[in-house]
C-alpha cells in the first residue's frame, strides 16, 4: 500500500515518515491552512526525505493560489508532482503543460451515500486524491461507499488515524493519506503515533 504523509514543515518528520515506510510526502502551500510551509521549511523537508530514500515523491498542496504561484512554488522546490485545490481545468491544463504531474483531488460531501463521478486519469497525472471538501477537513466520509475494493490509484484522505485505519484496511485501498491524524499540533507529527500508524499497516489488524 502507498502511505502519504502530508502537511510536512520540520525535516526531523519528514526523516521519520521515510524512514517507517512512507514513500510519499506532501509539502501544503496554502495561505489558510495551518500546515503551509514556508520556501525554507519545504526545502528542509525535502532534502531531508531525499536523503532518507532518494526515491520519495514529493507532493505539493496548494489552495487559494494561482497557476502561476503553483508553478513557480513546485519549479523553486525542485519538486515536480502538485495537488492544487479549486484550480480550473485550464489551470491543470496549463500545469500539465509545464511538465508538473498533476494529483487531482475528488471531493467527497458530508454524508455522501455514493462516490460522486470522477475522472478517469489523464496520462500524464498523478493518482486521484478522494477526500471530504477541499481537502484538510481532518473529518473522514463513509468508507463502506468504496465497494468491496477501493478505486486503483487513488489515495484516500480525510481522518485516517492510527485508531480507525483498521475499519479501511478491508477496502483494500491502493494509497493512504494523512496528516491531522499523526500530528500532536498542526504541521507538527507525533512520533509515537506514525509509529503506532505504520505498525497497523503492517499488522493489518484492528487497534
Amino acid at each position: 500500500m502507498e502511505v502519504k504523509i502530508c502537511g510536512l514543515r520540520r525535516a526531523e518528520d519528514a526523516r521519520l515518515a521515510v524512514r517507517l515506510g512512507a514513500g510519499w510526502i506532501g509539502i501544503v502551500r496554502a495561505p489558510d491552512s495551518p500546515r503551509s510551509a514556508s520556501l525554507d521549511e519545504a526545502r528542509r523537508v525535502i532534502v531531508a526525505a531525499r536523503e532518507e530514500d532518494p526515491r520519495v515523491r514529493p507532493v505539493l498542496a496548494t489552495g487559494r493560489r494561482s497557476r502561476d504561484e503553483v508553478a513557480r512554488d513546485a519549479f523553486a522546490l525542485g519538486v515536480r508532482r502538485v495537488q492544487p485545490h479549486g484550480l480550473s481545468r485550464g489551470g491543470v491544463r496549463t500545469l500539465r503543460a509545464a511538465g508538473l504531474t498533476v494529483h487531482r483531488v475528488v471531493r467527497i460531501p458530508d454524508g455522501a451515500g455514493t462516490l460522486p463521478p470522477f475522472p478517469a486519469p489523464e496520462p500524464a497525472d498523478g493518482p486521484l486524491v478522494f477526500d471530504v471538501g477541499g481537502g484538510g477537513s481532518g473529518r473522514s466520509f463513509d468508507w463502506q461507499i468504496l465497494g468491496e475494493t477501493a478505486p486503483d490509484g487513488v489515495f484516500i484522505a480525510g481522518g485516517i488515524r492510527p485508531e480507525n485505519i483498521a475499519r479501511l484496511l478491508p477496502r483494500r485501498p491502493w494509497g493512504v493519506d494523512l496528516s491531522s491524524g499523526v500530528e500532536s499540533a498542526p504541521g507538527v507529527k507525533d512520533p509515537e503515533r506514525m509509529r503506532r500508524l505504520f505498525a497497523r499497516l503492517r499488522e493489518g489488524a484492528p487497534a
